[in-house]
């Protein structure tokens, strides 16, 4: 008997390996925003770097690359689509709410005043800004300035040094250059975790100049973009190992 073998052979098309779909590209702006986005030895770092590092990781859906900008140009640049989306970022921060779309909050955070201990000196020392030397950091946004980010406004109004590095306006309060330095809560909250020494030597002010919710913002004609990427990033924000890193950067409240 002979047994005769069927054979089922399949079109070229179905049999060959299918070719990978190669990752879209989604740019993340940022600008100088400890502990969000630092230099670390001249190089970009810090949370946001650290967040596109581990979502890479975790899917191929997507590859994120960071892409460096100024606070002052974060508006036009994306206007202008050199970058698709920023990360810890709030709508109240001059963005028109008509050209752009926005997450769920991924933190919380505030700004707060921060002046050197001394004796007689408590919480009412704050309460007049306009008799103080200030540091502040250039392109943000300050309740006490009305959100204005304008230098040459600022300077008539106040007597305010505007500095690149929040490091810059701590330095300059313990040098006594200035009497009061509005600094990020979670770069303040890192800098106490690692030099106890600070909680001793600074006054802190228990009101903050303002409180925000940090959000995934991109243009309005990507909605949908926007709002994935949101879930991707909060659901890497909420990992196990993504929790042990966030240790590292002080009390970071989740939104």
């Amino acid at each position: 008997m002979i047994l005769l073998a069927s054979v089922l052979v399949l079109p070229a098309a179905l049999s060959a390996p299918r070719p990978a779909i190669a990752a879209e590209t989604v740019r993340i702006g940022g600008y100088l925003f400890p502990p969000f986005v630092e230099l670390l030895d001249g190089q970009p770092g810090g949370l946001t770097l650290d967040l596109i590092a581990a979502i890479n990781r975790a899917q191929s859906k997507y590859r994120f690359d960071f892409v460096p900008i100024s606070a002052d140009n974060r508006y036009t640049d994306l206007a202008r689509k050199k970058y698709d989306l920023i990360v810890f970022e709030s709508a109240s921060w001059g963005w028109n709410p008509a050209q752009i779309a926005t997450t769920e909050p991924l933190m919380e955070g505030a700004e707060l005043f921060v002046a050197l201990d001394q004796p007689g000196r408590g919480q009412e020392f704050f309460n007049d800004l306009k008799s103080k030397r200030l540091a502040a950091l250039r392109g943000n946004h300050y309740r006490f300035a009305d959100m204005v980010t304008d230098p040459a406004i600022l300077e008539s109004r106040f007597d305010i040094a505007l500095m690149e590095d929040p490091g810059d306006c701590l330095q300059a309060v313990l040098d006594g250059e200035v009497d009061v330095a509005v600094m990020t809560g979670a770069y303040l909250n890192r800098l106490l975790a690692e030099v106890p020494e600070f909680r001793e030597a600074l006054l802190i002010g228990q009101t903050p100049d303002q409180r925000y919710a940090l959000s995934v913002i991109g243009a309005a004609s990507r909605r949908t973009l926007v709002e994935e990427i949101g879930r991707l990033l909060r659901q890497t924000l909420e990992s196990p190992d993504f929790q042990l890193l966030l240790q590292d950067y002080g009390q970071l409240r989740k939104g």
